[in-house]
C-alpha cells in the first residue's frame, strides 16, 4: 500500500503550484528540493501510519510543514484541496478499491517535469556549479565592495519569518 500511495503523494505535490514556487524560490533554504522530497516522504508515512487519519489531520500537517519548513502560508485553500485528494486516495487504498484508485490516478494532471526527480538528476551538476561558484566567490566579494549588481540586491531583500 505504501508504494501506490507514495506515487500519488509525489504526483500531487509535483503539480502543486504553491510547493513548486516554495522550492523554486528556495523558501526551504538552500536544500529546498530535498526538504520537499522529505515532505513527500513524511506525508506518506503520516497518512499510512496514523490511525484514523482524517482530511483535517492531513491539512493541518501540510500547513504546519509549509509554515515551519518553507515559511509559507497558502491563502488559496490549496492545502485543504490537497488534503482532500490525499484522503480520497488513502480511503480507496484502505478499502481495497485498487481499480477505482487507478482510475482516479489517471485523472490527475501530469506535469512536464518532476522537480522532485530533478534533484537527483542535478546532483552531478551541483558539484560543477559549486566549483565554479567557489572560483567566482572572490570576484563576488570584490563586486560587493564596489557595488553589487541589482539582481543580487533583489534576492537579498527577500525576508522570511524564521531566523536561520
Amino acid at each position: 500500500m505504501e508504494e501506490p500511495f507514495a506515487r500519488i503523494v509525489s504526483q500531487i505535490f509535483n503539480n502543486w503550484t504553491a510547493l513548486r514556487l516554495a522550492v523554486d524560490h528556495s523558501m526551504g533554504g538552500p536544500n529546498s528540493k530535498q526538504v520537499a522530497i522529505d515532505f513527500i516522504n513524511y506525508m506518506v508515512q503520516f497518512c499510512l501510519n496514523k490511525p484514523h487519519v482524517e482530511a483535517e489531520d492531513i491539512q493541518m500537517a501540510i500547513e504546519d510543514i509549509l509554515d515551519e519548513e518553507f515559511d509559507t502560508v497558502c491563502e488559496d485553500d490549496s492545502p485543504k484541496q490537497i488534503s482532500q485528494l490525499l484522503y480520497m486516495f488513502l480511503k480507496l487504498l484502505k478499502e481495497g478499491k485498487t481499480h477505482e484508485f487507478e482510475i482516479e490516478f489517471q485523472k490527475l494532471p501530469v506535469g512536464n517535469t518532476s522537480w522532485s526527480n530533478e534533484s537527483s538528476k542535478m546532483e552531478p551538476n551541483k558539484s560543477v556549479e559549486n566549483e565554479a561558484s567557489s572560483n567566482d566567490s572572490d570576484n563576488d566579494c570584490d563586486e560587493a565592495g564596489t557595488g553589487a549588481p541589482m539582481e543580487q540586491d533583489e534576492w537579498i531583500e527577500v525576508k522570511t519569518r524564521r531566523k536561520r
